[in-house]
């Protein structure tokens, strides 16, 4: 997650900037900076974001709510909340669309913003980076930390760098971009397409190696899917791209929300179509009943309905059965047998435990008993005998308790270090997606203990996906919400940004 927090954390930056400087003729150049080898792209439509954040007043002074100021001073220091607070005196404006992008070279997340007074945004770097610009390269250079900001012929740009870059090496990329030395991936219709579409808030364009880095961001999911996630077999078929969008609904009569959209590009005859159509499947009856079989206690859920006979033998699952294997937990299994069992839905939950990580799984089978069987066979064959009550089986494993049961046509495991108090099938959309999409996520967001929001999404076919984010609290503006997540750094978190590396 902190990969996807990293460049929306500078997007957001990006859009709150625009209110806090006069108008300037339309932008040139910008545009063009975006270099053909970039694995991602995303553009903004900022005036679009800034009136529906509400934040800004008829005379154009930017007002930041309590509520956000509240979690800026309760979190580590981040390079949004300091942005944030330095930018009635930024010197940068932005008239139209901004744009990110995402490299897997040394500037890996970069920000590119047209200044109306240099002397003001160096001021302002100066603020945020500890530390006045130099020129290097022929450009004005400041590096803190993981962070490069350079400015050259009214423009700023802000990158999170790879770890442990030299200031002369951060200022020699920058200048690349700068200079537009490589051709522009908005040279690529198909690409240009999608950034540019009037009518969403956000439009996002990842390709095929940005689609498996991020798969890979978020820490909690992957520490039990094993480093990659189930349905990462995806990634690594032929698909190509994919795009979304985002619309920030204020007119909602349920309440504000951030509409999302997601369009996967292939090919039509190729793998990952022929493997959608051969092992997703998409119709499969009652399948939200797996969620009454495990706690909806746990922040991150994963859902797909598959039919195990077909998946378990493609190439893409011989990484899941070789991590499985690597992971003490699991080490022994017969993997490959579990999945076979599998038909219909499979659903994961993931969060993070006092003792370790809380995971759950169930699974629609025709022969849950043998899944308990092979499970109690490795468990003797660790010295440990099964402990039955109610309907249940009981080991302990690293002070944690495993519970594990099964009913006509399902298996499910749990270990978790808390008492259940609810069944994931009370979650907000979560069960109707399951029901009617072959793929869902769903991630409770929160900042410190209180939940903030509710992310959903589902693929609904082949190739389209939709979801939503929508706050706990309903009278909160709905993109103050997103802003206060991004926001957000746990004091408490000795989590590192990584790299976005392709």
């Amino acid at each position: 997650m902190n990969k996807i927090k990293c460049f929306l954390s500078l997007l957001f930056t990006v859009g709150l900037i625009v209110s806090c400087a006069p108008t300037t003729p339309e932008k040139k150049g910008i545009r063009e900076m975006i270099p053909e080898d970039a694995v991602g792209v995303i553009s903004v439509d900022v005036p679009s974001l800034i009136k529906k954040s509400k934040m800004v007043d008829s005379t154009g002074v930017i007002k930041i709510p309590d509520a956000l100021n509240k979690v800026i001073e309760d979190g580590d220091p981040s390079i949004i909340a300091d942005v944030i607070s330095n930018l009635p005196n930024s010197g940068v404006n932005l008239d139209d669309t901004c744009y990110l992008f995402f490299s897997s070279g040394i500037l890996k997340t970069v920000a590119l913003l047209p200044l109306t007074d240099e002397k003001k945004a160096s001021a302002f770097v100066a603020k945020i980076a500890s530390g006045k610009m130099k020129p290097l390269a022929d450009v004005n250079i400041a590096t803190h930390l993981d962070y490069a900001y350079a400015i050259d012929n009214n423009v700023l740009l802000i990158a999170h760098c790879s770890k442990d870059v030299k200031p002369e090496e951060a200022a020699k990329a920058a200048a690349d971009i700068f200079r537009g030395k490589k051709p522009s991936l908005l040279s690529k219709k198909v690409v240009a397409q999608v950034v540019d579409t009037k009518g969403s808030d956000v439009n996002i364009y990842l390709n095929a190696r940005g689609i498996d880095s991020l798969l890979n961001g978020d820490s909690t999911l992957n520490s039990f899917l094993l480093s990659r996630p189930i349905f990462n077999f995806i990634a690594e078929t032929d698909v190509k791209a994919v795009t979304a969008s985002v619309i920030f609904d204020i007119e909602n009569k349920d309440g504000e929300l951030a509409k999302i959209k997601t369009h996967l590009i292939f090919d039509d005859k190729g793998q990952y179509s022929k493997i959608y159509d051969k092992v997703i499947a998409s119709k499969t009856s009652n399948a939200s009943s797996t969620l009454d079989l495990i706690p909806g206690e746990l922040a991150n859920y994963v859902g797909l309905k598959i039919k195990g006979s077909e998946l378990s033998h493609l190439p893409q699952m011989k990484k899941i059965y070789q991590s499985l294997e690597a992971n003490p937990l699991s080490k022994g299994l017969k993997s490959e047998e579990i999945i076979k069992n599998v038909d219909g839905a499979l659903v994961f939950g993931a969060d993070e435990g006092q003792v370790g990580d809380n995971v759950v799984v169930a699974l629609q089978s025709s022969q849950p008993q043998q899944i308990t069987d092979q499970i109690v066979e490795l468990a003797e064959n660790r010295g440990q005998s099964p402990l039955e009550r109610d309907d249940e089986i009981f080991y302990e494993y690293k002070n944690q308790g495993i519970a594990m049961g099964e009913t006509d046509n399902a298996f499910y495991l749990r270990c978790v270090d808390f008492e259940t108090q609810y069944s994931a099938i009370e979650l907000p959309v979560l069960p109707q997606n399951l029901d009617k999409c072959s793929i869902v996520v769903f991630k409770m967001l929160s900042i410190g203990n209180n939940v903030e929001g509710f992310f959903n999404w589902g693929q609904t076919d082949k190739a389209n996906g939709e979801g939503f984010y929508f706050s706990e609290d309903e009278k909160c503006n709905i993109v103050i919400s997103v802003l206060k997540l991004l926001c957000w750094k746990d004091p408490n978190s000795n989590i590192i940004d990584d790299d976005f590396d392709a």
